[in-house]
C-alpha cells in the first residue's frame, strides 16, 4: 500500500467560505448534496446510496458506478480549481466534498475501478485542505463506485436528516424519482427527435443504461407518478437545435401540487434546472405543471445547476420555442391570456424600438434577425396549413428606405397565408429567409392595483392600457413617450433577472442609454 500526501496551494479557506458560496443561491450544506448526487449521476450508476445518522453527524453518499482511476482521483479529484469540459456530464470533479470542507471536521472518499482503488482523507486546516491519499485499499467500499464520508463538525452536525435530504432529491432530481419518467433515462422510451420532413429519427438514448435507484437509509426513494396528478395534458416535441427536438409535456394538476412541483421543469440528465411559466401568467398557474428534458441544455448550466447561462444562444432559442408551445397548449385548454385586438398600427413604434435595441449590447438579443422557413405559393409544392397574416413582396419604386413590403393581396381583412406546416390549404413550398426579428407589442386590459404598466413574455411586451399613468398619458397626448418608456422598463427588467449581479445603477444606466439614443433618433 503507498501513501502520500498534498496540499492545495491555494488559499481554500477564502475560496470556500467566500468565493464559491457566491456561485450558488441555496444554503451552501444543500448545494454540497446537490454536487454530492451530481458527481454519482456522472459515474452511471445503477444505485445511489445515502445514509444519514445526525446523533454522530455522519452523512454518506455511495454509489456502484464506474470509480476513478488514479489519475482523475489524485489530481482532478483534490483540485481544488479543477476545469470542466462543457457538456460532458452534470457533475464537477468532486465539487460536493470541496464544499463540504466548509462544515467538516474531515471528509473520506474511497473509489474503485477496473484499474484502482484507494481512499483520501481530506480535511480543512487554517487556509489550506490538506489530504492523505491512501492505494490500493478502500475502508469499507467492496464494489466498483464511490463513497464519499462527511464528517460533520459541531455546529452543522445535526442539518441532514431524512426529511431535508428526500426534500432536496425531490426538489432537484423528482424525475429520476419517477418510474414513469425513468423509462425515458433508461432508454425504454424515445428522448430526441432529429431531423425534418417525412422521415425524422426517433432516437432512444439511455442515460442511465443500468437503471437507477435512490435509497435513503435503506429505503428507495419514490415520487407519485407526476403524469397520474394532471389532466388537460399534452406531449411535446420542442426544437432545441436546427433539425432536433426534446421531450416534454405540460398538464393542469387536479389540486394544488407541492410547490417544488409548480411549472414547467426544464431538466438536463434528471437534474432540474429551472422551473418556468415562459413569462405568462395564466389563470390556476399554480396548478400548472409540467417536464422537459433538453440533454443539448448541459453547455448552458450554470455552476450552481440551478439557472442557465444569460444570453446563451441554444438556452434563448429553446426557451422561444418552448414558450411558443406552452403558449399553444393555454390557447388550448382555455387558460391563455387574453390580449386586446391589434387595433392600432404598432409596426412604427416597433421598428423604432429594435433599431435602438440593436445597438445596445445588453439588449442585442430582444432585436436580433432570424432565419427561418417562409412558405411561398407554389403550384408545384405542398398542401400547408393557412395562419393568419399576408405574403408581402419588396415595393418596385425606389426611396430613401427598403419599405415595408407591398401585400400579394391587399385588403381590410388580416388575411390568411400559408406557412411552413403540412396541411390541406394551398400549395407552397419553403424558402429560407432572413425574417425580420424583434419585440412586438400587444394591448391587455388589467386594472388590478398590482398590475404593472407593461409585462415582457417573451417575445411580446403587452402594454397595459387600464394602468393610470397609461390613461392620464393618453389624456395629456403623451402616450407615444409613455409606451416607449414602459416597453424599456419591462425589457431591463427581463434582462436583469438572470443577471447574477443586478442593481439599481444597471437599470439607470440602461435606461438613459436607451432614452439618450431615441432622443438622438
Amino acid at each position: 500500500m503507498t501513501t502520500y500526501e498534498g496540499k492545495t496551494g491555494v488559499d481554500v479557506s477564502h475560496l470556500i467560505r467566500v468565493i464559491i458560496p457566491k456561485q450558488y443561491k441555496i444554503d451552501i450544506r444543500k448545494a454540497s448534496l446537490i454536487e454530492l448526487v451530481a458527481n454519482a449521476l456522472d459515474a452511471n450508476p445503477s444505485i445511489i446510496e445515502i445514509n444519514v445518522d445526525p446523533k454522530r453527524g455522519i452523512l454518506e453518499i455511495s454509489d456502484d458506478g464506474c470509480g476513478m482511476d488514479k489519475g482523475k482521483f489524485c489530481k482532478e479529484y483534490h483540485d481544488i480549481t479543477p476545469s470542466k469540459t462543457p457538456g460532458t456530464g452534470i457533475g464537477f470533479a468532486g465539487q460536493g466534498a470541496k464544499l463540504a470542507l466548509n462544515f467538516c471536521s474531515r471528509i473520506i472518499t474511497e473509489t474503485r475501478s477496473s484499474t484502482y482503488k484507494g481512499y483520501s482523507e481530506w480535511h480543512l486546516e487554517n487556509k489550506d485542505a490538506p489530504f492523505k491519499i491512501h492505494d490500493d485499499r478502500t475502508l469499507s467500499l467492496n464494489h466498483t463506485g464511490t463513497k464519499v464520508t462527511l464528517y460533520l463538525d459541531d455546529k452543522n452536525k445535526t442539518f441532514y436528516t431524512s426529511d431535508i435530504i428526500e426534500q432536496v432529491l425531490k426538489e432537484h432530481y423528482f424525475p429520476l424519482l419517477d418510474k414513469e419518467l425513468l423509462k425515458v433515462y433508461k432508454g425504454e422510451l424515445p428522448i430526441l427527435v432529429e431531423g425534418r420532413g417525412i422521415s425524422p429519427v426517433i432516437t432512444y438514448r439511455p442515460l442511465y443504461t443500468r437503471g437507477l435507484k435512490f435509497l435513503l437509509n435503506g429505503k428507495q426513494v419514490l415520487q407519485q407518478s407526476l403524469r397520474d396528478m394532471l389532466d388537460s395534458q399534452k406531449e411535446v416535441w420542442v426544437t432545441i437545435e436546427r433539425k432536433k427536438k426534446v421531450r416534454g409535456f405540460f398538464g393542469l394538476a387536479r389540486d394544488d401540487p407541492e410547490e417544488n412541483l409548480q411549472g414547467v421543469s426544464i431538466c438536463t440528465f434528471g437534474k432540474v434546472i429551472e422551473r418556468t411559466w415562459f413569462k405568462k401568467e395564466p389563470p390556476a398557474k399554480k396548478r400548472i405543471v409540467g417536464w422537459i428534458e433538453a440533454p443539448p441544455l448541459i453547455k448552458a448550466v450554470t455552476t450552481d445547476k440551478c439557472s442557465f447561462q444569460q444570453g446563451d444562444k441554444t438556452w434563448e432559442a429553446f426557451f422561444r420555442s418552448a414558450q411558443a408551445e406552452f403558449t399553444k397548449w393555454l390557447e388550448e385548454t382555455g387558460l391563455a391570456e387574453r390580449l386586446l385586438e391589434r387595433k392600432d398600427d404598432f409596426s412604427n413604434l416597433e421598428r423604432e424600438i429594435n433599431l435602438i435595441l440593436r445597438n445596445i449590447p445588453q439588449f442585442a438579443f430582444f432585436a436580433a434577425r432570424i432565419s427561418g422557413q417562409v412558405a411561398i405559393t407554389d403550384e408545384a409544392g405542398e398542401g400547408r396549413e393557412l395562419g393568419e397574416g399576408t405574403q408581402k413582396v419588396p415595393g418596385t419604386k425606389g426611396g430613401e428606405t427598403h419599405g415595408g413590403g407591398t401585400p400579394v393581396y391587399p385588403g381590410n381583412g388580416p388575411g390568411q397565408a400559408p406557412t411552413s406546416k403540412s396541411g390541406l390549404g394551398p400549395a407552397a413550398t419553403n424558402h429560407q429567409r432572413n425574417i425580420r426579428g424583434g419585440i412586438r407589442l400587444g394591448r391587455e386590459e388589467n386594472p388590478r392595483p398590482e398590475a404593472k404598466e407593461a409585462r415582457f413574455d417573451g417575445e411580446t411586451v403587452i402594454i397595459n392600457v387600464s394602468h393610470p399613468a397609461y390613461k392620464r398619458a393618453e389624456r395629456d397626448k403623451l402616450l407615444n413617450y409613455h409606451q416607449i418608456k414602459s416597453v424599456v422598463s419591462s425589457l431591463i427588467e427581463f434582462t436583469l433577472e438572470k443577471d447574477p449581479d443586478p442593481s439599481y445603477q444597471k437599470v439607470f444606466e440602461l435606461s438613459e442609454r436607451f432614452f439618450r439614443l431615441w432622443g438622438e433618433q
